[in-house]
């Protein structure tokens, strides 16, 4: 598998130098990209893309290519197939749409491509895909035009059964700065499904999550055997649950829909997470991130009267319960108040406590008690105020370090988020040491998904 995320080189077909040209894409992105291996441009037209000469006759590539991808009309691929085998090519992406897609499975574009590959031994991905991300090495295969140098790299990797989710899932993770390993658009899996993909990162030392967009399931007892054993968290976002759906998802990627209420039990017997969409795969992501949520008992804390009472719909919205805490645990805290007008109770209202040290205090012994599993914390930060009143509520990357200490110390989770600028959320975001969630819901969302996980991985 190798190969095709660090392949030592990369031949191109069907590059030409025209400005309506897919294939040349590929050239771009991946040194845009940084990919550090020679890239050889193969057309049927001389000529030069992103300075490199196209090649008209494979016969020139040199040998040791590890990695061919194929943008090329479907009836000239066996050809292609057979000219890599020549050169001692193993891998290839096939991008070349209009398979099984556009004609009934089996049609004989589809047997010539898969008769080729087996010929000449030859694994690939695809077809009708845009093939693989990888920001360890740099490679970046899709024929989109991409942004590549926005990508941020991050513990998750994943497989996508569609181009267009494989982008927007590149660009959404580096944006809510979860980062990624890999990600692999599978297209229509004549040749390698995602089972494999799987396999394979399960053990990739890069991956510590793996999260999975799937229009169909064809081998649901293998991959959710797999999900069973995976030492790594199994997040998978399965579309094509309804009779509307199916409808395009054939005319997509030949995806033949699924159950949905099967799916659910198999899903919950693995213990996989089930997402609804792109965004809840980057929640799920950030919560994977924190210790075990081994219950329903929470603390919800936040420095508003107004975002506690959010922080209480949410938590019981969600399956949670906001047990009350001791007595004089409570006396201890009102004690940091300044006017002496908010009872405390939980969900918690800090909002007349402005002193980091209590509320640092408070959630160490929150955290402590034995009836607690977790705390949903809603943090106001606002330095310009801060310097006003003569408060030192510490820098991010401070406030971050501290409760990772303290999610550690106690083994508990703690879903973070702010009540601030736009600006200041991004600055928390980006130092990317400890989760942090948009907003008080999401966090109470985040930590639904960590329950889902803990308890099918037999946590209680």
């Amino acid at each position: 598998m190798r190969p095709f995320f660090d392949p030592s080189s990369v031949a191109v077909f069907g590059v030409e130098a025209s400005p309506r040209n897919l294939a040349k894409n590929i050239v771009s992105n991946c040194l845009d990209m940084g990919f550090p291996g020679e890239i050889y441009p193969v057309g049927r037209r001389p000529g030069t893309v992103s300075g490199k000469e196209i090649l008209t006759d494979p016969a020139d590539l040199p040998g040791g290519i590890e990695l061919a991808v194929i943008l090329v009309p479907a009836n000239a691929v066996p050809g292609v197939m057979a000219a890599c085998g020549r050169k001692g090519i193993r891998h290839a992406i096939v991008s070349t749409a209009g398979y099984r897609e556009l004609n009934e499975a089996g049609n004989p574009a589809e047997r010539d491509l898969v008769a080729a590959a087996k010929r000449h031994g030859i694994r690939f991905i695809g077809p009708n895909c845009i093939g693989v991300i990888c920001t360890e090495s740099g490679l970046c295969t899709p024929f989109n035009p991409m942004a590549p140098q926005r990508f941020k790299k991050g513990p998750v990797s994943i497989i996508a059964q569609s181009g267009g989710v494989t982008t927007q899932t590149a660009y959404h993770f580096s944006e809510e700065h979860v980062g990624f390993s890999k990600i692999i658009s599978v297209g229509n899996k004549l040749n390698i499904t995602e089972v494999e993909f799987m396999e394979y990162l399960m053990k990739d030392p890069h991956t510590g999550q793996i999260h999975l967009y799937l229009e169909s399931i064809e081998d649901g007892r293998r991959l959710m055997d797999l999900a069973r054993r995976s030492p790594k968290p199994v997040v998978v976002f399965k579309s094509n649950r309804t009779r509307t759906a199916s409808r395009v998802a054939w005319s997509h990627t030949a995806a033949l829909s699924n159950d949905d209420r099967v799916v659910d039990g198999a899903f919950r017997q693995a213990g996989v997470v089930r997402v609804r969409d792109i965004h809840e795969m980057t929640v799920c992501a950030k919560a994977l991130q924190l210790p075990p949520l081994k219950g329903d008992r929470l603390v919800a804390m936040s420095m508003s009267g107004g975002f506690s009472v959010v922080l209480g719909d949410a938590c019981e919205e969600n399956g949670f319960v906001c047990p009350e805490l001791p007595r004089e645990l409570l006396d201890e805290i009102e004690k940091f108040r300044r006017a002496g007008v908010i009872r405390m109770g939980n969900p918690m209202d800090f909002g007349d406590v402005h002193d980091i040290r209590a509320l640092l205090f408070t959630v160490k012994r929150c955290l402590a008690l034995e009836e607690i599993d977790g705390m949903v914390l809603s943090f106001l930060y606002d330095p310009e105020i801060a310097r006003i009143f003569g408060r030192d509520i510490g820098r991010p990357e401070q406030i971050l370090a501290r409760l990772t200490q303290l999610c550690e110390t106690a083994g508990k989770p703690i879903a973070f988020s702010l009540m601030c600028r736009r600006q200041y959320v991004e600055e928390f975001k980006g130092i990317g040491t400890f989760p942090v969630f948009n907003d008080a819901a999401e966090s109470v969302a985040g930590l639904r998904m960590l329950r889902e996980y803990t308890r099918g991985r037999g946590g209680s």
